[in-house]
């Protein structure tokens, strides 16, 4: 039998990140909980900057879900870059 799913999510944003500089979000399953899966989802706030990303890092902690996206040139004047992770924990 398995327990119950939970997704749980964490969001980070930066207004004009510098270029190369990471945005990172993170988040963790209860005490308790098991990660089963997870994914990181990035977005510029002004879609000029949309091609303008680079996803470093996603993938799963000891207790939940990391992600690490950075700016590939300066975001335009307004505009931000926000990172969404997302984990997937099984409970008891």
């Amino acid at each position: 039998m398995t327990g119950l799913i939970t997704a749980r999510s964490a969001t980070n944003s930066i207004l004009r990140p510098n270029n190369g500089e990471p945005v990172i979000a993170e988040v963790d399953c209860l005490t308790g909980e098991t990660v089963i899966g997870g994914g990181t989802r990035a977005e510029a706030t002004n879609p000029v900057n949309s091609p303008f990303m680079h996803m470093q890092e996603s993938g799963p902690t000891q207790s939940g879900w990391l992600g690490r996206v950075s700016a590939t040139t300066r975001f335009a004047q307004g505009s931000s870059l926000v990172v969404t992770v997302t984990v997937y924990c099984e409970g008891p």
